[in-house]
């Protein structure tokens, strides 16, 4: 007779009471979504029977874990520009040891959705979350396999470890999706506000590209008037410079004038030295005639005296000495008048002496004071000449001046055309 050979019981390990708390609002979404998975506070003492093995294995666990992220570039370089590995590795020690703890409440849920926002702030997308905790809950049933050999506990545990990672998933999704939308509708409205500034800023900058260009154009016909001045400035400039020119030559022409004068004045002076000169030995003759006639007239008057001793005989001889006695005053008489004459020629001859003399001093002044006004007139010159360069100058300014004005005006038409565009581009529409 054979006997069938009876296995070893296998013992229960999953057995022990916990003090699990699920601390949930009635009729929340949480509540909705814990129901739909099936998590019970059997679930809940079931995970926190399992603690001691996953605390265990813990440094196992969260070893795979980051060698497992190794695997993307962009997930270790995420860490190092937030954080660090031995940092992190802390963090989820504590993390999965606290999922363990069988505790449901407030500060489950709160701690959950910092988690997701961190993860947002750094910029950690849903699909590596998703990965990461897939390569996680793989660990975690290895752990249940290799330590929990009754199946009918395996299975249990499973399948309570699996529905706290699924809650745990969801409440970090939602809080990624919550933060997303918190960080979309943060942009819509920093968009809005962006929308709005532009707006404002581009009918500020076309009111101000109007008023602008206004002024530009007044400018513009400003500038257009200042180059007709610098022109008429220019034209006066040549004028001027004409109107010296000629006056120089009439000076030259009056300086030569003045020479000539000097010289006929000097002529003449001379001459009426000569003049002087016969006039003198005139007077010299005129003396000589009167010394002759007074003698002539004593002669004759001794000679009549001495016919009147002859009597008869001397009348005839009386007669005579009378006719040259007549003949010697008359003749005394002449050059008396002559003498006159003379002296009023010599008079006459002084003061047309003096004249000439002032004439002389007028003209040597007068040519002083015409070198004087050449010498001015050379000054003009070179200040027309200096101002005609200027002006030329000035024109030349003005011009590119005007050529920047008018590209300046162009400019502001474009700013103010870009402006308009703005306010009506569909960038405000969106």
């Amino acid at each position: 007779m054979f006997f069938k050979k009876t296995s070893k019981p296998i013992e229960k390990v999953l057995t022990k009471q916990a003090n699990i708390i699920m601390d949930i609002s009635k009729d929340s979404e949480i509540e909705k979504q814990i129901k739909m998975i099936g998590l019970t506070k059997e679930d809940l003492r079931i995970i926190q029977n399992l603690k001691p093995y996953i605390i265990k294995q813990m440094e196992q666990i969260v070893k795979r874990f980051y060698e497992n992220l190794a695997n993307e570039p962009s997930l270790l370089k995420v860490i190092n520009d937030n954080s660090s590995l031995s940092r992190l590795a802390q963090t989820l020690t504590q993390h999965i040891s606290e999922l363990f703890d069988g505790v449901i409440d407030q500060a489950f849920f709160e701690k959950r959705i910092r988690i997701a926002s961190i993860h947002v702030r750094i910029g950690l997308k849903t699909k590596w979350y998703m990965c990461a905790f897939q390569d996680l809950l793989l660990s975690l049933m290895n752990i249940i396999e290799e330590n929990i050999k009754d199946k009918e506990e395996q299975y249990l545990a499973i399948r309570a470890v699996t529905k706290i990672v699924n809650l745990e998933q969801q409440l970090v999704l939602e809080a990624y999706d919550d933060e997303s939308e918190r960080i979309r509708k943060q942009g819509e409205e920093e968009k809005i506000a962006i929308r709005q500034n532009v707006a404002a800023a581009s009918e500020k900058l076309a009111a101000i590209s109007v008023q602008t260009n206004a002024s530009f154009q007044q400018l513009q016909a400003q500038s257009h008037g200042v180059m007709l001045l610098a022109n008429n400035g220019a034209e006066l400039s040549i004028l001027a410079e004409q109107y010296a020119e000629n006056g120089k030559r009439q000076l030259i022409n009056q300086n030569t004038n003045m020479e000539n004068i000097h010289q006929s004045v000097c002529t003449i002076a001379k001459e009426i030295q000569v003049l002087l000169t016969i006039s003198k030995q005139m007077q010299d003759i005129v003396s000589i005639v009167t010394t002759i006639a007074d003698q002539t007239n004593l002669l004759a008057l001794n000679a009549n005296i001495e016919a009147a001793r002859a009597g008869d005989v001397g009348k005839g001889f009386a007669v005579v000495a009378g006719e040259v006695r007549k003949l010697s005053e008359e003749t005394k008489k002449s050059v008396t008048n002559v003498s006159t004459l003379i002296l009023s020629l010599n008079s006459q001859a002084d003061k047309l002496t003096h004249s000439l003399e002032t004439i002389t001093t007028a003209v040597a002044k007068g040519n002083e004071q015409l070198i004087e006004t050449d010498n001015d007139f050379k000054h003009i010159l070179q200040t027309v000449g200096e101002t005609k360069l200027q002006n030329n100058k000035i024109e030349n300014e003005l011009n590119y001046f005007v050529t920047v004005i008018n590209q300046l005006s162009e400019s502001f038409d474009e700013v103010a055309l870009s402006a308009d565009n703005l306010r009506h581009s569909d960038f405000f529409n969106c």
